[in-house]
């Protein structure tokens, strides 16, 4: 098959159809509050006669002048509400009760001149919500407490995940309850990983997926993507250790307590490590980074649709393979993927197994993926569990490529209030060897992402329908093998609705927005495209390392 060199083309994607409604994140204009009228914290029930108050009586909280005995022993008039017929009576000092003795008085008086400020404030506010009626126009008002002054409800955000990445460009994420960032959607309880996690639990757990892929085998492809039921289970050098160590006593194989006490003391939920990457090329391709989206513009700018900029073409060549070891840790242990199909349509061959390449990720952090054999598909979607390393995953992956493509900005520090969507081509590999069994090891998924220098990655702001994990069915063998029925302009198609449905076009960065479908359109070309150009890039160092049938594009959302 001829590597096309120029950007596909988009005839049969319809611009016109009308979009999604974009993310509305615009604030919510609250209507004022209305001010409750001010009241007299001490508003009581008319007195009756013989001065005794249908209530109990509220205390006056100032200081005034010293009690005055009153003349005729009866009960002297308190300071509180009077008719409205009369003029406002001067504040006095606490009276007390009517059986209550003048020396009593005193001494209650005495009390309130020397109790804190606070706990005055507090009993005014007992005695304001105790007095329900407000008072009389024409009546003595002292100026409201302070508690009394209404706050304005704050204004309701939307929902969506945060991705602040205090882990990867800052400190170390902990996994205590205070790290930002996004959280575990769910965990398994800890007796059954702790029993799951041991030698025999994994052998045990092992066979059960083998009989149930044995099961499910002539419906769906297996937990890692292929015709393949048998699930081994992950045995280590450690466990070999501990097996000799541990077989004379009796005791269990407990690799889980390694895990338990790292969680008890905090530990990222996220690891990489570059294992290989060329350092001689690094030179030359970061001198086309700058300036990648002002290729796409010129390209526009010029009507330059049906074919490629000499730029293009120079940044699409392959220089460099940089090999990423990552490490997602998660608390998961028997849970299922939540998998969606986008564009489903009859299988042409019920015995490919080529859409589910990227199975193995999902299947390596305890999401069990099922891929149905009598469907094909344009997109496959994975809506969760969300794992945090999913979000880290994303921020390192968009770090180590060398060309990026954004139509929002990029970098994770910068808060947009809506998700992004990093869409990039790229391969996977197992932890050691060739065998997969080795990726899924006890609370950590562990694989080897291979990023090419000649394929840029593209980013954009999604609205919260997007998957957390999404993949195309193509890979790069299906790319290279002219029988395979790949084509260029149906995967170009396939991408470009799926991101038009997802995009939020409210957070575009200007540039961009008037023109987004042409924008769109050539990034997504170059995507492809970068990838069709690799088969000229076979004596690069590190191209060995990719495996044709486990490459293809993947999306993340971070």
């Amino acid at each position: 098959m001829p590597i096309i060199q120029h950007a596909p083309s988009v005839t049969s994607f319809d611009f016109k159809s009308p979009g999604p409604p974009p993310y509305t994140m615009g604030s919510q204009q609250l209507s004022a509050p209305t001010p409750a009228p001010a009241s007299n914290a001490f508003v009581q029930q008319p007195v009756l006669p013989g001065g005794y108050s249908q209530t109990q009586p509220q205390y006056h909280m100032q200081p005034q002048a010293p009690l005055l005995p009153s003349s005729q022993g009866q009960a002297q008039q308190s300071h509180f509400d009077q008719p409205q017929h009369q003029s406002p009576p001067i504040p006095q000092a606490y009276h007390g009760m009517p059986n209550m003795t003048s020396q009593q008085a005193q001494q209650v008086q005495q009390v309130i001149q020397n109790m804190p400020p606070e706990k005055l404030q507090m009993m005014q506010q007992q005695a304001q919500m105790m007095s329900p009626q407000p008072p009389p126009a024409g009546q003595y008002q002292p100026s409201p407490p302070p508690y009394q002054s209404q706050q304005q409800q704050p204004l309701q955000r939307p929902s969506f995940t945060t991705t602040a990445p205090s882990g990867l460009f800052g400190s170390k994420r902990s996994s205590s309850s205070g790290q930002s960032g996004p959280q575990d959607a769910q965990q398994t309880d800890k007796v059954k990983r702790f029993f799951g996690d041991t030698l025999f639990g994994r052998v045990a757990r092992s066979s059960v997926s083998t009989a149930t892929s044995f099961a499910k085998m002539p419906l769906s492809l297996s937990p890692w993507g292929d015709n393949n039921p048998v699930t081994l289970p992950n045995v280590r050098y450690r466990d070999a250790v501990l097996f000799t160590t541990f077989a004379f006593v009796g005791g269990p194989l407990v690799d889980g307590a390694a895990d338990s006490i790292t969680s008890a003391f905090g530990v990222d939920s996220f690891v990489s490590e570059l294992v290989n990457s060329g350092a001689g090329a690094i030179a030359a391709s970061t001198v086309l980074k700058y300036s990648v989206f002002q290729i796409v513009e010129q390209a526009l700018d010029k009507g330059i649709l049906e074919h490629m900029l000499p730029e293009e073409e120079k940044m699409l060549v392959t220089t460099e393979v940089k090999s990423l070891q990552v490490g997602v840790k998660h608390k998961l242990m028997g849970v299922d993927a939540d998998l969606r199909f986008v564009g489903v349509q009859p299988a042409r061959d019920s015995q490919a197994i080529e859409k589910g390449w990227f199975c193995p990720y999902l299947f390596a952090s305890a999401r069990t993926p099922s891929i149905p054999r009598a469907n094909d598909f344009a997109i496959a979607q994975c809506f969760g569990p969300l794992l945090g390393g999913d979000y880290h995953l994303a921020h390192t992956l968009l770090s180590t490529s060398t060309h990026t493509l954004s139509l929002c900005p990029s970098s994770p520090t910068i808060d947009l209030t809506t998700n992004r969507l990093l869409i990039l081509f790229t391969s996977i590999s197992p932890y050691r060897a060739t065998l997969w069994s080795t990726s899924r090891r006890p609370g950590c998924a562990t694989l080897t992402f291979h990023l090419l220098s000649g394929c840029p990655a593209l980013v954009l702001p999604v609205l919260s329908n997007a998957p957390l994990v999404a993949w195309s069915p193509w890979t790069l063998s299906q790319m290279r093998d002219p029988q395979s029925g790949y084509s260029a302009p149906v995967q170009h198609e396939q991408i470009c609705e799926f991101l038009d449905t997802v995009v939020s076009r409210l957070h575009l960065s200007p540039q961009v927005s008037g023109r987004f479908e042409d924008v769109l359109a050539r990034c997504v070309s170059l995507v492809v495209n970068g990838a069709l150009a690799t088969e000229r890039c076979g004596g690069v160092e590190g191209m060995g390392k990719v495996d044709p049938a486990r490459a293809g594009v993947v999306m993340f959302r971070y």
